[in-house]
């Protein structure tokens, strides 16, 4: 495991002088830290919130430690202040909590309701946020907010945190809460793969009849593993629907399949849609023999196919990789399924809602 360490928070930029400072909480911060946890968290979460804000502080000025806590390594509180002079005025709380499993949660993140509206203050404590945490050689930063706190929400979905589900009654019987993550892994790329998941010199276009080989090679090299009965013929019987996309009848089990080719031709990945009763379509398969391909297809399918029914619906294996890109694309993970394609894993049923458009079959989805 990468060590964790205790560093205290420095500001994300050494700024000048008179401007806005971020520096450790101390105990003379006790009695704004109690006021403000309990005005800003009373709406959304039950609980004593003084004695919540006495117990972070508490860990804070232990050196970290938290001797109640069972997955918690250390715990920090940080000030946002009008500046560095000792009677700055205090805009803002940032509470961090470092996991053992090398995460890091926001445990809370709060503005002084009057100074809510002034723009990046925000920004500025969760970049520190950020900062802090990569120091600490975590992988993750997490938080949970409140599904009535819109604002909270999508301040952390403009800063690309991932929407990860939703949990009604974790803190407040009448309350939902929203699970929201960010991955800091750095990630190299395989040459000519950009940042948005499109891979260079690969592209996305309607099966063609000699794909055949190459798309039978990588369904059966992908999917055997997670999906029992996925053989050759299988894959002949995929094809023949596709031929039968024409016909546009429902009971007919038609498909349309849509491949990612390189350069070179090869088959990189597939995506085929058989619409169903109720407008919904299922994606089956939907695989690539990488992730930033996948990605590449995820990007392409609401076009691809829309105007071919109401919503997406794709069953996929628990993998860790495949889960981020759903969550990143904005699917709903909508079941789990034990030993549904296979009897030692999981599957999991992702939807994603289609935007509406004039229908489409057949070649119109190239």
């Amino acid at each position: 495991m990468t060590a964790l360490t205790h560093t205290p928070l420095p500001p994300t930029e050494p700024p000048p002088a008179g401007s806005l400072r971020i520096r450790a909480a101390g105990e003379d911060d006790r009695d704004f830290l109690r006021s403000l946890f309990t005005s800003a968290l009373s709406p959304f979460y039950d609980g004593d919130h003084a004695a919540h804000a006495d117990r972070v502080l508490d860990a804070h000025l232990a050196s970290g430690r938290d001797p109640f806590g069972h997955f918690s390594h250390s715990q920090r509180t940080f000030m946002l202040c009008s500046d560095d002079t000792p009677d700055a005025e205090r805009l803002g709380v940032l509470h961090m909590v470092v996991k053992r499993q090398g995460t890091v949660k926001i445990s809370p993140l709060i503005l002084v309701p009057e100074h809510r509206s002034r723009s990046g203050l925000g920004t500025m404590l969760l970049r520190a946020a950020e900062d802090f945490a990569r120091k600490a050689g975590a992988r993750q930063l997490y938080c949970t907010v409140a599904a009535a706190n819109t604002a909270a929400i999508d301040f952390f979905l403009r800063h690309a945190f991932v929407p990860a589900g939703s949990a009604p009654g974790q803190y407040k019987s009448d309350s939902t809460e929203r699970m929201l993550y960010k991955d800091l892994t750095l990630r190299t790329e395989p040459a000519g793969d950009d940042h948005t998941g499109a891979v260079s010199g690969t592209r996305i276009r309607l099966f063609r009849p000699q794909d055949a080989p190459g798309l039978r090679e990588l369904v059966l090299r992908v999917m055997r593993p997670a999906y029992r009965g996925v053989n050759a013929d299988w894959v002949d019987a995929l094809i023949a629907g596709h031929d039968r996309r024409h016909h546009g009848d429902l009971n007919q089990k038609f498909k349309i399949i849509h491949v990612a080719v390189d350069e070179t031709g090869t088959v990189r990945g597939v995506a085929a849609a058989g619409p169903k009763k109720g407008l919904s379509v299922k994606l089956m398969p939907l695989c690539a023999d990488r992730p930033a391909v996948l990605a590449q297809l995820l990007d392409q399918l609401p076009d691809l196919y829309r105007g071919l029914g109401r919503k997406l619906y794709t069953h996929q294996p628990p993998d860790p990789a495949i889960t981020a890109l759903m969550q990143s694309r904005r699917w709903s993970l909508e079941g789990l399924m034990p030993a549904a394609y296979h009897p030692d894993t999981c599957t999991v049923q992702w939807g994603l809602t289609l935007p509406a458009a004039p229908h489409r079959t057949g070649d119109a989805h190239e």
